[in-house]
């Protein structure tokens, strides 16, 4: 592509040294005229036909124009004389810089027109999704599985559950606000998941020494994280 654009940049400046447009005003000037131009023709026909695998349809609007049968590559020994060419026509349309200027802003207003325009239903439009952590703030969350080895109602506490967890040689207690969900008799002898490095929590019923996961917005419509068959207690979740 860049000999072919080297060939233009010749052929460019070909046609401006030899000013076709000042030949034509000139007397008796007819044939230096047509030798300049039939050049310039010959020329453009060659460009045309070196960029036809990239520009086919630009090469067959120019093929229309040159008036001739479809371009193949041992055309190129072969110049146009005595030939008749049809009236040009445009093959393609100048972009401005005010077009591409526009079209840019035109998409800008897009992107900014795209979030307002997407409706968020659901869990997420209940509950959006918190701010963006790193990575490493992540990974300082230290998720275990844990059975739950025993459960029971908490004297004076509408909606927790104390909930016994062995995580794997290691008994945690830990208050659970799920008693609108289950009953604790549901949960003794499952396996479930709960953050194992969160702060000890001081409450009126005794020390919750952790939390279990659980999804859903609340009342009978909670669920306990449950891992697959295969999961043991203490077993970190990655």
């Amino acid at each position: 592509m860049r000999e072919i654009m080297t060939l233009a940049d010749k052929v460019n400046q070909y046609i401006d040294d030899h000013k076709p447009w000042v030949i034509a005003k000139e007397d008796n000037s007819d044939d230096k005229l047509q030798a300049v131009c039939s050049m310039g023709i010959n020329c453009f026909r060659l460009l045309m036909l070196y960029l036809k695998p990239v520009l086919p349809v630009m090469a067959e609007k120019a093929e229309a124009f040159l008036n001739i049968e479809t371009m193949h590559w041992h055309d190129a020994d072969i110049a146009l004389t005595n030939h008749k060419i049809n009236k040009f026509k445009p093959l393609m349309t100048r972009i401005e810089k005010e077009s591409i200027e526009a079209m840019i802003e035109d998409s800008k207003e897009d992107l900014e027109a795209t979030p307002n325009e997407t409706v968020v239903t659901g869990p997420l439009a209940d509950d959006p999704i918190a701010d963006e952590i790193s990575f490493e703030d992540f990974m300082k969350v230290d998720l275990r599985i844990a059975k739950i080895v025993k459960a029971e109602h908490v004297v004076g506490a509408d909606k927790l559950l104390q909930l016994t967890l062995d995580i794997g040689g290691e008994t945690r207690n830990v208050f659970a606000g799920i008693k609108s969900a289950y009953a604790p008799e549901e949960l003794e002898g499952k396996l479930t998941v709960m953050v194992a490095n969160l702060a000890p929590r001081k409450m009126r019923f005794g020390l919750s020494e952790g939390m279990v996961l659980a999804a859903g917005p609340g009342g009978k419509d909670l669920f306990i994280l449950h891992p697959e068959d295969g999961a043991v207690p203490g077993m970190k979740v990655k």
